[in-house]
């Protein structure tokens, strides 16, 4: 990385850092570009180089807290065995990532949602926005078919966007859930009608 990346990517930094700062003593909806381009210490036309919008900045700070989780989250994967135990281990860490801070998880969680299929391929998977955790998602799925673990006649892809709504749901749920015990069958629940189906 040259001088003038580095630059750019301490811009990038700072810009965050400031617009988190400001939705958490604001509130999001409350906190506008050009205040955020003031803290930041830029200009407005500067800030609309780097985001397009505040959700966006948002997006761009959830990738990069995930990011720093990457490494660890791999290592652990690979200590745990089985698909179920690795997808205990991945609500675990979405709950406890994205439940810091519900506000502003629903606000990123609807803006996903929004721009789901704003991009020609409608993948997801190669979205913009995506939060960083799908590539483990997509290669876990792969080699638990591979392993015999989970069917093969249906694409990974699809077993992995179904993981993607899951995490989704027990996020939600988990809003109005107070006791431990809840969670966790919630959690067990969940993993059971991914890999086994709700059929009786």
């Amino acid at each position: 990385m040259n001088r003038r990346e580095r630059k750019k990517e301490k811009t990038k930094s700072s810009i965050i850092h400031c617009a988190l700062e400001l939705f958490r003593a604001k509130g999001f909806p409350e906190t506008s570009m050009e205040e955020i381009a003031a803290k930041a210490d830029i200009s407005k036309g500067t800030l609309y180089n780097y985001f397009e919008n505040k959700e966006s900045i948002l997006s761009a700070y959830v990738q990069a807290a995930i990011m720093d989780f990457g490494e660890e989250m791999e290592a652990q994967l690979q200590e745990h065995k089985g698909i179920a135990a690795q997808l205990r281990l991945l609500l675990d860490f979405r709950h406890d990532f994205f439940g810091k801070d519900p506000e502003l998880t629903a606000i990123y969680l609807s803006f996903r949602m929004q721009t789901l299929f704003n991009i020609p391929t409608a993948n997801p998977f190669n979205h913009p926005h995506r939060s960083g955790l799908e590539k483990v998602i997509l290669n876990m799925i792969a080699e638990a078919q591979k392993n015999g673990e989970v069917r093969k006649d249906i694409p990974t892809l699809v077993l992995a966007r179904n993981f993607q709504l899951i995490t989704v749901n027990y996020f939600i749920s988990c809003q109005f859930l107070q006791e431990p015990a809840e969670l966790v069958q919630l959690r067990e629940q969940l993993i059971e009608v991914l890999l086994s189906g709700a059929k009786a």
